[in-house]
């Protein structure tokens, strides 16, 4: 080893190159690009990276449905005085009669949940064990109604616990659910914002190990949460980590890939979250007690203090930030794995910027985000797509959390409601590259509507059918979210398309934020919110045809190239 003037190591590169072995000088510029020629646009290096990827992203899931389990309504009435009763000879059912009235909820005479009927304390209980005769003496239907002043008595039967029976969430406290779900999408827009930032200051590595802690510690306080305030404040935490944990791996995962895998791995990391879905109801079948079952979620995150050894920075955002040596290391253990040769050109980039490119550079325009409504063309797609990504939200998260709503069992419907989503997924792929973009999004937000509308309106007797549509239109949302995200890559211009792409994902939290009220409409009628996720379906579909097509037009670069994205010149050969 000889040291140059600046008392550098220049590490000069073995004669065959073995594994990429490079000089550690200040000469070093790595071409992430050239290596991929290498190393495989997705390679044995990057499946084992996109392997740790997935895992977090499934896990994360776990903590976005769980709310589902974890607030689960039981059946319930008012608690009746005490004293009124006590000492008389009655059974449950004669209580009940007495204390609690009938109202008409969904069609159907029900017990009501949230009125009971007036007894003073001077009125006389059971002076008979006939119960015809202390109904003669006192005929309910003639006694006064009032709220629920006592608290409640929950069944507890199939739930021994849940954040709605320890905080009394019910009634005219029923909101208070809502507005926590409601909340965790407010905590995910707030992740979006400040995750998106701190990856491109830091780096993927640091922010994504430090969400994570923050994932585990969260998670762990929110079982211990001695309220429902500090229950909402710590679930805006976990949303919030959760996102910056999501967002900083998806990046990852497509800055590892050439651009051609891009759309591929796109799709395929949601597969584990998918799954994760799936396995959800399986844990909460087993453990009906909410605090242990965020407990039980939230372990996982525990494993991945490992990540602090396995996974490394993105070599693009390393190269992105004059760090070549460091990814330069990264990329010697990706030959390691791969078992191939990395020239030495990979890692000495001959084509620096020149004199008069750097100037241009530094002259270069500063792009905002109204500079996606400038022009006229790019303005009417931006709120279309807009839109678009808002409808997407409100309909999968709205169907997604109201699985409770379906007949049949409630543990099997959300099992299915997340395996429906692999093949929706993976079909998404095949469709993108076989039908183009615009007419498959049509047609999957139409019929995805039009299922949604039909589904409650099918007799209760006929409950299998209604389960049936809600997941077919559960299958249509998930695909056209798929395609949305890719069309509207290929819909913004270069100089504005992260800008867009991240406006995009914020204005989606708004459907987000409005999905757990829509589904309080069915309180006050049943089919209420799957007609107003079937309408705004139906609406955002046929919008999407004043969209223009993109497959096989090269992406735009320029604001001026967008605005000609639909004229034939901008036709290129697709392969």
């Amino acid at each position: 080893m000889a040291e140059n003037e600046n008392g550098t190591e220049a590490a000069l590169m073995c004669p065959n190159g073995v594994h990429g072995e490079v000089r550690d000088d200040a000469s070093v510029r790595v071409n992430y690009d050239r290596a991929l020629d290498y190393l495989g646009g997705f390679g044995p290096w990057q499946k084992r990276v996109f392997f740790f990827i997935c895992l977090p992203i499934g896990i994360n899931a776990l903590q976005l449905f769980g709310i589902v389990f974890l607030a689960v309504e039981p059946d319930f009435h008012c608690r009746v005085p005490q004293a009124n009763f006590s000492g008389q000879e009655a059974t449950p059912a004669e209580l009940m009669n007495v204390t609690i009235p009938w109202e008409m909820r969904d069609g159907e005479w029900k017990r009501s949940q949230c009125k009971r009927y007036s007894y003073g304390p001077s009125e006389s209980t059971f002076n008979t064990t006939n119960y015809g005769d202390f109904e003669e003496k006192h005929p309910a239907a003639n006694r006064s109604q009032i709220p629920c002043d006592q608290g409640y008595e929950y069944d507890t039967s199939e739930y021994k616990s849940t954040v709605v029976t320890d905080w009394d969430l019910v009634c005219d406290n029923s909101w208070k659910v809502k507005l926590a779900k409601s909340l965790w999408f407010a905590g995910k827009m707030a992740g979006a914002v400040l995750g998106g930032h701190a990856a491109d200051r830091w780096g993927r590595r640091p922010v994504l190990l430090v969400s994570l802690a923050v994932d585990y510690v969260s998670g762990i306080a929110c079982a211990f949460s001695p309220n429902y305030a500090a229950f909402m404040a710590i679930r805006f935490i976990i949303a919030a980590s959760t996102t910056v944990t999501s967002l900083a791996l998806f990046v990852m995962a497509q800055e590892l890939v050439s651009a051609n895998k891009r759309s591929m791995v796109g799709m395929v990391i949601w597969v584990p979250f998918a799954l994760a879905y799936v396995l959800l109801p399986g844990i909460a079948f087993f453990i009906r007690t909410w605090m242990w079952l965020q407990i039980t979620i939230t372990m996982p995150f525990l494993l991945f203090i490992s990540f602090w050894w396995i996974m490394p920075e993105s070599p693009r955002w390393l190269i992105s930030r004059n760090r070549h040596k460091e990814a330069a290391a990264i990329l010697r253990k990706a030959a390691e794995v791969t078992k191939v040769t990395l020239p030495d050109e990979v890692f000495h980039d001959t084509i620096p910027l020149t004199q008069n490119e750097e100037k241009a550079k530094k002259k270069e325009r500063v792009y905002t985000f109204i500079d996606l409504f400038r022009t006229p063309k790019l303005r009417k797609w931006t709120l279309n797509i807009f839109f678009n990504w808002v409808v997407n939200t409100l309909v999968y998260y709205g169907i997604s959390l109201n699985t409770a709503a379906l007949s049949g069992n409630f543990y099997l419907n959300f099992a299915i409601s997340g395996f429906i989503e692999i093949p929706a997924y993976l079909i998404s792929i095949f469709i993108l590259d076989r039908f183009g973009r615009r007419w498959p999004l049509c047609a999957l937000l139409l019929f995805g509507g039009v299922a949604c509308i039909v589904a409650f309106f099918i007799p209760k007797h006929l409950g299998w059918m209604t389960t049936t549509l809600a997941m077919t239109g559960k299958f249509c949302i998930t695909a056209s979210f798929a395609v949305i995200y890719i069309f509207s890559a290929e819909i913004f211009p270069t100089v504005v398309r992260q800008i867009g792409m991240g406006m995009s994902s914020m204005t989606a939290r708004v459907g987000g934020m409005v999905a757990p009220f829509v589904n309080l409409l069915g309180s006050y009628w049943a089919p209420m919110p799957y007609v107003i996720f079937g309408g705004m379906s139906i609406a955002a579909g046929l919008l999407t045809l004043l969209l223009p097509e993109t497959i096989g037009r090269k992406l735009p670069a320029t604001i001026e190239e967008g605005e000609n994205i639909g004229k034939k010149d901008t036709m290129v050969d697709e392969e």
